[in-house]
């Protein structure tokens, strides 16, 4: 009975410390928010510099699925590369066991301060930096508490006669086991950082042997490398930094256990305490994976590329979300590191359907125009799964950063499909219209047009970029060209009158379906330049003046 009151003890303590770390994860999400991916979108060429990144980015968000997403958002946005986004994860490693090193710390009896000073700076005031710092606090109180109660539930001797001593002997002896163990124990929490937790609870009180600890270690970490490649399946290049990391980790792992003996008589040598001892034996484990793993950074990048190919998507599931994984939705910043790459994607679409609805425009070709409208089936499709996944899959609620981040991907999107309605039920129209006839626009007429739509173009181009990098300068760019197609589009229906005037006839049979392009045309526009007020958080034009969407 008393066994069976210990262990739902130490179970509600590692509940606890679980909570805790998740807790303390969203107390520094708080805190740092977004300028969390700037920090690693600014690594630079290096793999040394994105190395280092990795390890202060991480340190203050302990979460390896969170530091993945990162990297690999860097990745997409055409800040980092392989290399680089290897060469993070690996800094990463390093980081997340800071967090450890405190834990490890004997700092139970703070727990109560911590959380009386979190409590009242989360509790009663409104600034969000200050409800951070309050989060933060009751976070670390939390898990030292938890500690706490771990320990408690542990008694101070162990009978080597009884089941547990018995047990803990024949353990003891199978390190791969206690390996095995130690992963399946992360992967069920999620945290190695919880994980090692309760190893060091356990050790500080004498439950387990230093000797058993060690190879535990070592499993928490391939634990956790098999945690982040299970959430970061559905991405591409999630895939390829999970199973690169994964493959570093089990080769850490596997000459650790080969060298087990030796190393655990050099530890036995170093006069310090037993749980600052294996917390930084989880630190000198990840910076041994770094060593081995910095040099081979780029080979490795060319194999998981070519272990991991880049799928060829065809017809059957080009209506589906790729990118969305609806497991994701417990770890906010991953699930619209999700969103905001399948929103790209709906980007790539509308704006294949701007260029192909003017070549098929040029070429009276009637099969493209179909297949533009078929498009516009599947970006209303995605939009519907986006907008689902962004609003109703995301229980808990959000605010601060992560609300802004989600209501500036919802307005995106909504103008990415708007824009894709304008061309399937608007120029789409048109261009039958101009097939049907058998109409032509005169040389020059065509030449504007042309013009227009290719500065229309090169603003879709920036506004894509300018919001997978939440680019201000672009965003100010976009502002300054939407002046520039307000005049351009007010210049060239004055040249189409002209020539109206002169009396060519080409020019008056497309008359209606020239003035109709540059009208919607300029609409694709305001829809293009709409991403700039949502990046500098500013209302839009048509909300402060109430003019037509044409403006």
């Amino acid at each position: 009975m008393e066994v069976m009151v210990a262990l739902l003890i130490i179970a509600g303590g590692v509940a606890l410390l679980l909570f805790g770390v998740r807790f303390l994860r969203k107390g520094l999400d708080r805190l740092f928010g977004m300028r969390l991916g700037h920090w690693v979108q600014r690594a630079g060429e290096k793999p040394g510099r994105a190395f280092f990144t990795g390890i202060g980015v991480s340190a203050i968000a302990p979460s390896s699925t969170t530091m993945s997403l990162l990297a690999v958002q860097a990745v997409q946005a055409g800040q980092m590369n392989a290399q680089q986004m290897l060469a993070v994860m690996l800094g990463a490693n390093i980081g997340l066991t800071i967090m450890v090193q405190f834990v490890a710390l004997d700092l139970d009896q703070f727990a109560p301060i911590l959380i009386l000073i979190g409590v009242f700076l989360f509790q009663y005031f409104t600034r969000n930096r200050i409800r951070g710092v309050g989060q933060v606090l009751l976070s670390l109180g939390i898990i030292f508490l938890a500690l706490g109660v771990i320990k408690s539930a542990v008694p101070s001797e162990i009978d080597p006669e009884g089941d547990l001593g018995r047990l803990i002997a024949i353990a003891e002896n199978y390190p791969v086991a206690i390996m095995l163990l130690a992963a399946v124990l992360t992967i069920v929490t999620h945290s190695s950082t919880a994980a090692i937790g309760l190893l060091i609870g356990l050790l500080s009180v004498g439950a387990v042997g230093f000797e058993m600890t060690v190879p535990a270690v070592f499993g928490a970490n391939v634990g956790l490398a098999l945690t982040t490649m299970i959430f970061g399946w559905a991405q591409l290049e999630s895939r390829r930094l999970a199973m690169g990391n994964l493959a570093l980790k089990l080769l850490g792992a596997l000459i650790g256990l080969a060298i087990l003996p030796l190393l655990l008589v050099w530890l036995n040598e170093i006069p310090i305490s037993p749980t600052i001892k294996l917390a930084c034996v989880h630190t000198g484990f990840n910076i041994a994976i770094a060593i081995i793993g910095l040099p081979l950074v780029a080979p490795m990048s060319r194999i998981l590329d070519k272990l991991i190919p880049t799928p060829k998507h065809g017809r059957g599931n080009r209506d589906e979300p790729r990118y969305l994984d609806p497991q994701s939705t417990h770890d906010v910043r991953l699930a619209m590191g999700q969103s905001a790459r399948e929103i790209m994607r709906v980007a790539e679409i509308v704006r294949s359907m701007f260029d192909d609805i003017w070549k098929a425009m040029k070429e009276n070709d009637e099969e493209l125009v179909a297949e533009v409208g078929r498009r516009d089936d599947q970006v209303d499709k995605l939009d519907a799964a986006i907008k689902k996944f962004l609003t109703r899959s995301i229980k808990e609620d959000i605010e601060g950063d992560d609300a802004d981040e989600q209501l500036r991907q919802l307005r995106y999107l909504s103008e990415l499909e708007t824009i894709g309605d304008i061309i399937d039920k608007n120029i789409v129209e048109l261009v039958k219209k101009k097939i049907r006839l058998g109409a032509y626009f005169s040389k020059s007429g065509m030449a504007e047009l042309d013009e227009f739509h290719k500065k229309i173009g090169e603003n879709l181009l920036i506004s894509e970029t300018a919001f997978a990098q939440r680019d201000t300068k672009l965003a100010e760019q976009l502002l300054r060209h939407k002046e520039t197609v307000s005049s351009m589009e007010q210049e060239l229906r004055d040249k189409h009158f002209a020539r109206l005037n002169q009396g060519l006839q080409e020019s008056h049979e497309t008359s209606a379906i020239h003035l109709d392009l540059l009208t919607h045309l300029k609409r694709i526009n305001s829809c293009v330049t709409h991403v700039a007020y949502a990046i500098l958080r500013r209302p839009k034009k048509s909300e402060r003046e109430r003019t037509p969407d044409t403006d």
